[in-house]
This record gives C-alpha cells, structure tokens and sequence, in this order.
C-alpha cells in the first residue's frame, strides 16, 4: 500500500488556510463610478438627482480595512454655470464641502478582492423618477434633523461637516470626491463663502476631478498629484455616468481597474449607471 509523504500528511493536518490579514486601503480603493449628473426626465420630473451614487472599489488580491474612511466633495466652481463665474477653487490645497465617514474603526468593515462598496445620496429604489435602485447601497448620507429621509435598508455614513441644505447634494454640473484616510485630520477654512473645511492632500486615497464640459479644464479643482486630468458628460440630468476603465487582472499589477491618477485616462462615460456593475 503506498504510504503519503510527511507534507502531504502535514498539508491535510493543518485544513484550510487561513486568510491573509487585512491591510490599508492606499494604493487599493479606487473610486470605481461616480453618477453626479441626474436623472433624464420620466416619472413626471425632469430634475431628479437623489439617485447619485459613488462606487469604491478593492482593486487589489488583498482584504483591505475601509472603517473610518471618509468620503467628501471639494470645494469649487465646476465651470461658467452663470455668466462671468471664475474658477474660485484651491488647487494647490484641500478645501472640502461636505465630509462623510464610514462608521467604525477601520478592521469594523472589511472589503474582500474585487469587492465594492455603494454610497448612496439617497438609499432607495429610484423607480419611477430613474432606472437606479440603490436600496441596497451600504451606506447613504442622511442629514439629521432636517427633511431628508432615512431609508431603513441602508445604513447612515457619520456627518463630519455638511455645508448646508436638506441633503447632500453633489452638485449635477461635475463635482470633485476624494476618499481620504482614517486617520485623516481636518481643520476649519474660513476663505469660502460658507463653512468649509481643509484636509491634507497627503491624507487622500483617491479622487476624481470633474467639471461642466471640455472647455472646462481652468475649473479643476484637485491637485495634480491627485488628478493630473478631468472628466465631464455631456450635460446635467443626462442619466450619464463615470466608470474607470477595467483592463484585466494581467494588465495592472496587483489590480484590474485601471489607475494612473489621471481621470482623462482611466475614467469613461457610461450612458447609464451601473452600480455594483
């Protein structure tokens, strides 16, 4: 009878293995889509925008720990909305708008290989006003103590700083979001025209600059060393979206999203959302 080798019996004895420990997000996260720009007209309106989503994506073999991560827009013009508008943002800086952080400590929330996580404005199912259901999003931005509705299949991101009205509304014309460290500080900025605050670009994670159109580009906001380009639709309420370029596991190491920090590159536009897509 033949007999097994000491590895082999060694192999058997000790079962599965375990799975690799979690690790940091840098270098891992990337924003996989980001919908700003709203719904086109159904359902009796023609300017929805609480179906607008940002996609976070694990694009590496590794667990990686998304606790405590925050998520924010950066303050600025998207572009000459109304005659005589300027570019009035901070390039060299981070001055952000609103802030949001994913509740827990960072090993609290775990993302598995390949895995994604949604956040949504509003935690729904958008039907009949748009196509986008996002009532299993992980997370919504639900404003306390004003009009804005806590949908009870998605759980609360943590408000940090929320520069005002009902909801968190990222503006439709092209907005710019960084995701930023656990550990990242945050101090007030009193040189906007509302309460703003300011973050450390070495604290981001990853970020996408977008403006209003092509002609645009005075309007960017992030830093190159973010976000070297930029990226627009077509217009607002086009039920237009943004997602990055996905290349293959062979083609990025470590990854399958691709990800040179310039938006231009890396991003393209999708007709129609696809969350979890």
């Amino acid at each position: 009878m033949a007999t097994m080798s000491p590895l082999l019996l060694l192999l058997i004895g000790c079962g599965e293995p375990e799975p690799p420990a979690p690790v940091g997000p840098e270098g891992r996260l990337v924003i996989e889509e980001l919908y700003y720009a709203g719904s086109p007209p159904m359902g009796g309106t023609d300017h929805y925008f609480s179906d607008q989503f940002i996609e976070l994506a694990n694009n590496s073999p590794d667990r990686i720990e998304v606790g405590g991560l925050y998520v924010a827009d950066v303050y600025g013009a998207a572009g000459v909305i109304n005659p005589g508008m300027a570019p009035d943002a901070y390039t060299d800086r981070l001055i952000l708008d609103s802030v949001w952080r994913i509740p827990g400590d960072p090993e609290d929330t775990i993302l598995e290989p390949g895995e994604s996580i949604l956040i949504a404005h509003d935690g729904t199912n958008h039907t009949p006003f748009s196509t986008v259901d996002l009532s299993g999003a992980d997370w919504e931005a639900y404003v306390d103590g004003g009009n804005d509705d806590d949908h009870p299949t998605v759980d609360n991101l943590e408000e940090v700083h929320f520069s005002g009205g009902y909801d968190w509304l990222i503006t439709v014309f092209g907005p710019s979001v960084v995701v930023l460290e656990s550990g990242a500080d945050f101090s007030d900025f009193s040189g906007g025209p509302w309460p703003l605050q300011e973050g450390e670009l070495d604290d981001v994670i990853d970020g996408i600059d977008t403006v209003m159109d092509g002609n645009s580009g005075d309007f960017k906001r992030l830093a190159d060393s973010v976000d070297s380009g930029f990226m627009y639709v077509s217009d607002t309420y086009s039920g237009e979206s943004l997602q990055r370029h996905r290349t293959g596991v062979e083609a990025i190491e470590g990854g399958w999203l691709q990800d040179t920090d310039d938006s231009s590159e890396d991003f393209e536009v999708l007709q129609t959302p696809e969350p979890r897509g």
